[in-house]
């Protein structure tokens, strides 16, 4: 049963069949995480403005980290298609349940993996306030920036769960 690209973590688990209690099950999950987000880091984190959308691609002002919103449908679809072609068996099988005719969605597994990806990579989700206290918090165009829980974020230009 297909799920939107917003729906949780516990909803998505539960559309493909799995259960978040059990090890072996979270394991695949972890897998098929790694394998998109190895994907992402080296297609979309890396890539030429080629990726957005024409709207955006000429907009200077929309930098790293790409914001979904952005990113160009087509190049979407072809990373789903990529990803299910080099995917490795077993996580083909849950990939294979996303499948879909509909050229809008064309997989709704990977691109619920996609999405949250992209949306766990960049920091401005996280709902961050600038502060204007200094110390060991992340600098951000020359403001500290937060974390609501009051923790800093990491000083890199976006939040990437690879590198921090």
């Amino acid at each position: 049963m297909p799920v939107k690209q917003s729906a949780s973590k516990e909803e998505f688990l539960v559309a493909i069949g799995l259960n978040q209690q059990d090890s072996d099950d979270r394991r695949k999950f972890c897998d098929m995480w790694a394998e998109v987000t190895t994907y992402w880091v080296s297609h979309f984190e890396t890539a030429s403005r080629t990726i957005l959308k024409p709207e955006y691609a000429s907009n200077l002002g929309v930098q790293r980290p790409y914001k979904w919103a952005h990113l160009n449908p087509a190049i979407i679809n072809n990373a789903i298609a990529e990803i299910w072609r080099n995917g490795q068996p077993w996580p083909r099988r849950f990939y294979d349940l996303g499948r879909s005719d509909d050229a809008k969605v064309y997989n709704w597994v990977l691109k619920w993996l996609l999405w949250h990806v992209c949306r766990y990579r960049d920091w401005r989700n996280r709902k961050a306030r600038i502060s204007s206290s200094s110390g060991s918090s992340g600098r951000v165009g020359g403001a500290s920036m937060q974390v609501a829980d009051g923790t800093a974020l990491p000083p890199h230009d976006y939040w990437s769960t690879v590198m921090n």
